[in-house]
C-alpha cells in the first residue's frame, strides 16, 4: 500500500539488538552502527560484544530491546543462549517470521564523535522531538555544521543516557503497536516501506499532516535543561504593557492567574470565562509571573488564525519580548523566543520543555475531538510543570474534574462593559415547519421585524449545510425585498465558495441577516448584532457549550451590549435549558461579586 505524505527518506533506521558485558554485569542496547556503540562501551570497560540478531527495523529492534531487559538477568556471567532464547520469544510475539542468525564477525570500532558536535546537537535538540531529518533543519536555520553523520552523533547521545531513540512507529510491552509521536494506537497502516524495503512496515495515518511516522523512522528526544532556580533572568523586562484598564472583574481574574503560578501549587487551572469577557488580557497575569521567575511558557491553540491574531495583541503588550509564532507554513519553525505561541498541531515537535502551557479554546474543534493534540500538549509541558485551559464552555470530563477539586478555576463572568450576558429567550412553536413548507413562523417574523425596527442585524443559525440555501430560499420567498441583485438575506457555510467575501459583506453592514451554519459560533463580533438558532432542538448539532458560544455573539459591544438571543424549537431540549441557565448563573455570578453596572438587573 502506498501512503501520502512528506517523506523522502535521508536516513532508514535498520539495526542490530546487542548485548554487551563488562564486569559481571551487562546491559541490552540496540544499534544501527554496532562499531560505534562498541568504542563507547570499550571506553567504559565493557569488553564482550555479542550481536544477537540482524539488522531489524527500529521498532522491532527497540521492542526486543525492551523485552530482553525485562527478562534477562544481566548481572553473572553473559546469558548468551537465555537471550537468543528470548530474541525467539519476542519475534513470535510480534507474529513476525524466522530471521536470519546474526553475523559472526564483531564490528570494528569506529571513532568518537567530537564534543563541540555533540554539544551543537544537544543545544539544538533542547526541549524537542524531531526526526533527524528536522533536526538537520535546525542545525541549518542556526548556521551550525557537523561533519560526523548526525546519526552517529544521536546514536552517541543516546548512549550517554542525553537523548532518547524512538521509533515512529514502536510497540507496546504486550506487542500492541503506536505511534510514539502522537500517541495513537489506531490508524496504523500496514504498508510497503521504500525507506526500509520491508513489506509490512507501519505507518501513522493519525499525524500524517505533520509528515510519515514510520517504523523504522527514528524519533530524537531531549528534556529542556533543568533551571537551577527559579529567579528569572535579571536583564529581561517581563512587565505586560496594557494600552487599556482592565475591569475590575479581569483585575480579580488577573491576580488569581498570577497567584496560580507564582504559588505552584496546583498543576492544573481552568479560566472559566464569559464569552467575550477578555480572557487573553488576564493571561497576561499568568505569563508574566512565570517569565519572571525564568520560566517557558507556550501559548497553544487549535487554529493558526487565532495565533496570528496573538501574534499581534501580545506583542504590543510586550514590545520587549521576541515572541515566536509557529504554525502551518510560519518561517522559522526552530527559533528560540521568550514567549512561544503555536497552533496544537506544532505542539507536536515539542518534549518537556515548557513549565507554564496556556490552552486555548480547549472545547474546539479540531481540539476536543482529538486526543492527538492534547497528547501533544501535555507532552511540551515539563513534568513539574502547569497547564492553564482557557474556555467559556469547558468539556464535560472537566468541568467534573473542577468539582471534584482537581483543577483550580478561576472564574471571569462579566463583560468589559459591565452588562449582563444576553440571556436566550426561547420560543416554542410545537408546528415549526421545515423550511417552505408553511409560513414564515409567527415568532420568527416578529424577531425579524424587530431587528429591522431597531436597525441591528441578526444571524440565524440552523444546524444543517443544506438548511442555509434553504432558509435564505424560505424568507425570500415570503420577503422578496426591494432589489433582488442586492438579497437582504443571505446564506454561507464552511465550504462556500463565497464564505469570505460574503462575511466581510455582512461585516460591512452591506445587509441585515446571515443564515449559517456552527461554522460561526466562535471568532466572530459584530457590534450591533441579534442571534437566533432555528431548530433549536437538534441536539446532535445544538449541544449546550454550542449554544452558549452561539448565544455569546450577542451583546459584545457597548454600542449594542443588550442584544436579543432566540432560540426557535418545536420543543424545549435539555442542552437548551442548560445552556440558558449555565448564562443565568454567570450574571448571578457577576452581580454578585459586584462586576456589573448599576442598576442592571
Amino acid at each position: 500500500m502506498t501512503v501520502a505524505g512528506s517523506y523522502t527518506p535521508v536516513f532508514c533506521w535498520r539495526g542490530f539488538v546487542y548485548l554487551v558485558w563488562g564486569n559481571r554485569s551487562g546491559r541490552v542496547g540496540i544499534s544501527h552502527n554496532p562499531g560505534l556503540d562498541r568504542t563507547f562501551w570499550l571506553q567504559r570497560g565493557c569488553r564482550q560484544f555479542s550481536l544477537l540478531t540482524p539488522p531489524l527495523p527500529l521498532g522491532t529492534a527497540a521492542f526486543l530491546c525492551d523485552w530482553l531487559q525485562r527478562r534477562l538477568p544481566l548481572k553473572g556471567e553473559p546469558p548468551l543462549q537465555q537471550a537468543a532464547a528470548l530474541v525467539n520469544r519476542g519475534r513470535l510475539k510480534l507474529g513476525l517470521p524466522p530471521w536470519e542468525a546474526p553475523p559472526n564477525t564483531l564490528p570494528e570500532p569506529g571513532p568518537a564523535p567530537v564534543a563541540a558536535e555533540l554539544a551543537l546537537v544537544q543545544k539544538n535538540l533542547a526541549g524537542r522531538i524531531l526526526w533527524r531529518e528536522e533536526i538537520a533543519l535546525a542545525l541549518a536555520e542556526h548556521k551550525g555544521a557537523v561533519n560526523t553523520p548526525l546519526e552517529d552523533l544521536l546514536q552517541w547521545l543516546y548512549l550517554a543516557g542525553e537523548v532518547t531513540l524512538l521509533p515512529g512507529v514502536g510497540y507496546e510491552p504486550n506487542g500492541e503497536p503506536r505511534c510514539r509521536r502522537c500517541g495513537q494506537a489506531s490508524r496504523l497502516l500496514k504498508v510497503t516501506c521504500a525507506a526500509c524495503g520491508s513489506g509490512d512496515c507501519l505507518v501513522c495515518e493519525g499525524c500524517l499532516a505533520m509528515g510519515q511516522a514510520r517504523r523504522c523512522r527514528p524519533l530524537y528526544a531531549r528534556p529542556w535543561p533543568a533551571q537551577p532556580a527559579a529567579r528569572g533572568r535579571p536583564d529581561l523586562d517581563t512587565r505586560p504593557r496594557l494600552n487599556f484598564a482592565l475591569t475590575p472583574a479581569q483585575v480579580d481574574a488577573y491576580r488569581e492567574a498570577e497567584s496560580f503560578v507564582f504559588q505552584g501549587k496546583e498543576k492544573e487551572c481552568l479560566l472559566w470565562a464569559a464569552c467575550g469577557a477578555g480572557k487573553t488580557e488576564v493571561t497576561c497575569g499568568a505569563i508574566a509571573a512565570a517569565l519572571s521567575r525564568g520560566r517557558n511558557v507556550l501559548y497553544a491553540c487549535p487554529r493558526r488564525e487565532v495565533i496570528r491574531e496573538l501574534e499581534v495583541r501580545l506583542t504590543s503588550v510586550w514590545p520587549q519580548l521576541r515572541i515566536l509564532s509557529l504554525y502551518g507554513g510560519s518561517p522559522g519553525k526552530f527559533g528560540t523566543a521568550d514567549l512561544i505561541l503555536a497552533t496544537t498541531h506544532q505542539a507536536l515537535r515539542f518534549y518537556r520543555r515548557f513549565d507554564l502551557v496556556i490552552l486555548d479554546e480547549v472545547d474546539a474543534f479540531p481540539l476536543s475531538e482529538d486526543p492527538m493534540l492534547y497528547y501533544a500538549v501535555a507532552r511540551a509541558r515539563r513534568e513539574d510543570g502547569q497547564t492553564l485551559f482557557l474556555t467559556a464552555t469547558p468539556p464535560a470530563g472537566l468541568v467534573a474534574r473542577v468539582r471534584r477539586r482537581q483543577v483550580k478555576v478561576i472564574y471571569l463572568p462579566a463583560r468589559h462593559h459591565g452588562h449582563p450576558l444576553p440571556v436566550p429567550e426561547i420560543l416554542r412553536d410545537p408546528f415549526l415547519s421545515r423550511p417552505g413548507a408553511k409560513r414564515l413562523p409567527r415568532s420568527l417574523v416578529n424577531c425579524l421585524d424587530l431587528t429591522l425596527a431597531e436597525e441591528v442585524q441578526l444571524i440565524i443559525f440552523v444546524p444543517a449545510v443544506k438548511l442555509v440555501e434553504e432558509v435564505v430560499a424560505w424568507l425570500l420567498q415570503e420577503r422578496p425585498g426591494p432589489d433582488p441583485n442586492r438579497p437582504w438575506v443571505q446564506g454561507c457555510y464552511a465550504a462556500h465558495p463565497r464564505r469570505d467575501e460574503i462575511i466581510a459583506s455582512f461585516r460591512r453592514e452591506e445587509f441585515p441577516v446571515l443564515v449559517t451554519t456552527t461554522v460561526m459560533e466562535r471568532g466572530i463580533t459584530i457590534p450591533r448584532l441579534n442571534v437566533l438558532v432555528l431548530y433549536a432542538d437538534e441536539e446532535r448539532i445544538f449541544t449546550a457549550n454550542t449554544l452558549i458560544q452561539i448565544a455569546g455573539r450577542a451583546g459584545r459591544s457597548p454600542a449594542y451590549p443588550s442584544g436579543r438571543v432566540w432560540f426557535l424549537a418545536s420543543r424545549i431540549s435539555p442542552a437548551m435549558a442548560v445552556a440558558r441557565r449555565q448564562i443565568q448563573e454567570f450574571n448571578a455570578l457577576a452581580r454578585r461579586r459586584g462586576y456589573l453596572l448599576a442598576g442592571e438587573k
